[in-house]
């Protein structure tokens, strides 16, 4: 690469966020540089569900038939309840034909979005790149200093996730904020027909969440508050197989496959996601928490927007606004699960909701998803939900 390559659109992490807003945009017949310092393919810890709404952006990619045939299982819905007790059990509602998600595996899905960026004529894929800096000044177009050169774009599309360096560099960074929480994971392998069921099981300042994963694995989390955290000190990987055996008994007779990776804390913000030709997609513009599981395919749609606002008279300003649109709710839903299932007692309530009125913890899911608003949801259904009444 030349020390002065012209592009129109420069992105930075080539994850599901960043390959999906080079791929978007190359569509649209801009040419795309894309950087990113790992080499592929390359595993990162993740929720690794694809929530329903992330479907219609990969179709348009023409990327969701190579997931389903490389055996990435289905997602029904939710499951969540507490340790030794029946869980709740909350289909993913129906909306323009789609219901089920998908199971995908970080370092096979990451490989795939890789692939096709190589094979795109008007994108330049540059992995093992690092990314040092962006730079403008007004009325000049942004510059992006690699460790291999300098290249001048019309736009540069950062998404380097969510502990973003660059966000940090430009001083958009906000948060994280408290209270911390963290998230272990690792990969359990599995004997037995496939459970097409995302399972949380909440415990005192953690949860286990879990969910199917191709080759009979699962994926299998535990979201910590940070006074739990220390009973992680010096044996991750020890206390994260007791803690998930204890609460889990059913993964006893499972085999833990590959590492342990740790990941957080959560809950960071960005002063603005659109400046100077500069524009933030997926984790690297904010992020509340993995609960909802909404992470991949948030980015999904978020790049989707951005291609479109790239075109756009004003394409910050047209950015901002459909970010806006597309995170304002989810990051609700997100809160308000955390708060509804922040102890034992809580989780007891919602279960009890539940019982009574099935479909709102469904239609809550719904508003995470994007598919309505929140007026979707009745005065008495909100008291029941907030009161188990």
């Amino acid at each position: 690469m030349t020390s002065q390559v012209e592009a129109d659109v420069a992105v930075v992490g080539a994850g599901p966020a960043g390959a999906a807003s080079a791929l978007f945009a190359a569509r649209r017949g801009h040419r795309v540089v894309v950087f990113d310092k790992d080499a592929f393919p390359r595993d990162k810890p993740c929720g690794e569900g694809l929530m329903p709404g992330g479907l219609p952006p990969l179709r348009e990619l023409e990327l969701d038939a190579a997931d389903i045939a490389l055996g990435a299982p289905p997602l029904n819905g939710v499951q969540f309840g507490l340790p030794h007790e029946p869980p709740a059990i909350v289909a993913f509602p129906q909306h323009n034909g789609e219901q089920a998600g998908l199971g995908i595996r970080r370092l096979d899905f990451d490989a795939r979005l890789a692939g096709a960026l190589a094979r795109r004529p008007s994108i330049q894929f540059h992995p093992q790149t690092e990314v040092r800096d962006v730079r403008w000044a007004r009325g000049t177009p942004p510059t992006v200093v690699t460790s291999t050169g300098e290249v001048r774009v019309r736009f540069v599309v950062i998404a380097d996730g969510l502990r973003s360096s660059l966000r940090h560099r430009l001083g958009w960074t906000v948060g994280p904020r408290p209270p911390h929480r963290y998230g272990i994971v690792a990969h359990w392998q599995v004997d037995g027909p496939v459970d097409p069921w995302v399972r949380i099981t909440f415990d005192d300042g953690l949860e286990v969440y879990e969910g199917p994963v191709a080759k009979n694995q699962r994926m299998v989390g535990l979201l910590c508050y940070q006074a739990r955290m220390r009973e992680f000190s010096g044996r991750l990987e020890t206390r994260y197989r007791e803690i998930v055996q204890a609460v889990r008994p059913e993964l006893r007779e499972a085999e833990q496959v590959g590492p342990v990776n740790a990941v957080g804390p959560f809950w960071y913000r960005a002063s603005t996601v659109a400046e100077h030709g500069v524009f933030l997609v997926g984790d690297a513009a904010g992020f509340t928490d993995p609960i909802t599981g909404e992470g991949i395919a948030a980015g999904l749609r978020q790049a989707r927007a951005l291609a479109d606002a790239l075109d756009s008279p004003t394409p910050e300003r047209a950015y901002r606004a459909a970010h806006r649109r597309l995170t304002s709710d989810p990051r609700r839903v997100a809160s308000l699960l955390l708060r509804l299932t922040r102890t034992p007692k809580l989780v007891g309530r919602g279960i009890h909701s539940h019982q009574r009125a099935p479909q709102t913890l469904s239609t809550l899911l719904g508003i995470g998803f994007g598919y309505w608003g929140f007026n979707r949801i009745t005065p008495r259904e909100w008291l029941r939900l907030f009161t188990g009444r």
